[in-house]
Parts: C-alpha cells; sequence; structure tokens
C-alpha cells in the first residue's frame, strides 16, 4: 500500500482530520480492523447521531464490509500510516480566522458539546427555551414557528405556553423533514436538543425588540430569521448524523412553509 504522496493530498483531508473524534475513529479501525456499528459506539462513547455524522464525512475513508462492519478504506490506511508516521503533524493545523469565526456564527462547538453529552445538553436546552418563552411573554410578541408577530391581546402567559409549543412544532417538522428526504431514524434527544439550542437567535430577539427602537428591531427580525434556519440545519445535521450540505435544504424547505405560513395569516404581503 503506497503512502500518501504530497503533502497537498494530506491536505486535502485537513478538516477531517482536524476533529479528535474522527481521528479517534480512523485509529480506533486501523488498529482493531473492522467493526459493527455497536461496537464503535461503545469505543467512541458518543451518540448515534453524533457518530453518522462523522462517518459521513469520513465517507471516502471508512467503508463498510458485508457484515455491515465498519472498516478503513485504502485511502483511509493510508491517512492511518501517516498518523503513525508522523507525517500529518505539518496538516493538522489551527483553523482559520475565517473558519473559527463561521464556526462560531453557526454555534458549532456548542451545538456539538450539547448533542455529544446530554448532561450538558439537556439544561442548556431548558435553559434556551425559557430565555426565549419568558422573552415573547415580556415584550409581547407572538411566535409563528421562527418569526414574531407583534400582539397586544395575548396573556403573558399564553405567550410563554405559546412560544413552548412552537418550538415543539419546530422539532416535529425536522423530525419529519429528516425522515422524508434523508431517511434518518433515531437521534431524537440530540435533534431535540439541538432545535432547542438552535433557537438561541429566536430566544435573544425579544430583547433587542424591548432595548431597540421597532423600526432597528424590525429590520433586525429577518437576519435572526435566518441566523436560527442555518443553527436548524447545523442541529439536524448532527442529530442525524448528515453533512451540513444534505441538511440545507430541509432549511430552505422549512423557511418556505413559514413564509407560506406568515402569508396565510395576513403577516407578509408581497
Amino acid at each position: 500500500m503506497r503512502a500518501l504522496s504530497s503533502e497537498d493530498e494530506v491536505a486535502r483531508w485537513y478538516f477531517v482530520l482536524r476533529s479528535p473524534l474522527r481521528l479517534r475513529i480512523i485509529r480506533l479501525l486501523g488498529e482493531k480492523g473492522p467493526l459493527p456499528f455497536k461496537e464503535l459506539k461503545r469505543e467512541l462513547g458518543a451518540g448515534v447521531g453524533t457518530i453518522y455524522y462523522h462517518l459521513s464525512i469520513m465517507s471516502e475513508l471508512v467503508e463498510q464490509d458485508e457484515k455491515r462492519r465498519y472498516y478503513l478504506s485504502e485511502l483511509g490506511m493510508r491517512v492511518f500510516t501517516a498518523l503513525k508516521d508522523g507525517t500529518l503533524s505539518s496538516v493538522v493545523r489551527r483553523p482559520t480566522v475565517g473558519e473559527a469565526v463561521l464556526k462560531g456564527f453557526l454555534l458549532s462547538p456548542l451545538l456539538r458539546t450539547a448533542c455529544e453529552d446530554l448532561r450538558i445538553g439537556i439544561p442548556l436546552a431548558v435553559l434556551m427555551l425559557l430565555l426565549g418563552a419568558f422573552g415573547c411573554s415580556q415584550a409581547r410578541l407572538m411566535p409563528v414557528l421562527m418569526f414574531y408577530a407583534r400582539t397586544s391581546v395575548s396573556s403573558p402567559i399564553y405567550l410563554f405556553l405559546h412560544y413552548m409549543g412552537q418550538q415543539l412544532l419546530i422539532f416535529l417538522a425536522c423530525e419529519g423533514l429528516s425522515i422524508l428526504f434523508l431517511r434518518r431514524i433515531g437521534g431524537e434527544a440530540q435533534l431535540a436538543i439541538g432545535v432547542a439550542v438552535a433557537s438561541l437567535p429566536m430566544a435573544l430577539f425579544p430583547y433587542i425588540y424591548m432595548l431597540t427602537p421597532s423600526d432597528v428591531a424590525s429590520v433586525l427580525l429577518p437576519f435572526f430569521h435566518l441566523w436560527a434556519i442555518l443553527l436548524i440545519c447545523s442541529a439536524i445535521s448532527l442529530g442525524k448524523g448528515t453533512r451540513l450540505d444534505r441538511s440545507l435544504p430541509i432549511g430552505i424547505i422549512f423557511m418556505f412553509i413559514n413564509m407560506l405560513l406568515l402569508v396565510f395569516l395576513g403577516l407578509l404581503r408581497f
């Protein structure tokens, strides 16, 4: 088996190799050989959706045999060999400033930690939901999926509960669209936590609405809506174990459904 021929060829995989969990998968399969998913999960100690997510990114490095066991492809073995002899030390670099900003914008470290460790994820999800629900009840904003409408007739307790109900509806919609388009079943707990954490922009907006002039808040709302949609895509990616580019169409469909609902309610006109 030939080694990786050049640093450029190795550098092509820096995104894969920068993840500690993906490095563990490569080393685990390189040292132990083919492993069934159950044993791989036990060794890694990560959630089902998280492992599937990383395996989907490593699709050119990891394959399955006729017994559904995971093993390193020829390219994967070359990467494993390069890991052992130190060839990759100059390639597995720190992310650039642009990459770090993008990861921060998508809350990647926070979402990944929340989805992988339920002891952190569950309290964080509850906190995010309470933050958004309380903000809506104080700002007198009526959530319509991932958008807001002003109201003066609904009571604070109704708005609080309505926000919770909308978040449940968003989770159910994401689960249904994931099954329909991604054919992925499972990882419901990770998806629920991810969707709750992804509601951060919508949880923050009521406070911005109360602290800024209404004209400014109206301009900011579409930005927060788009940000929330992108975070939902990231949550689906982690919860269902798929690449972000495969979850983006679901986000677009969800945004389209939200717009149709706003038009139906007379809150959006073209």
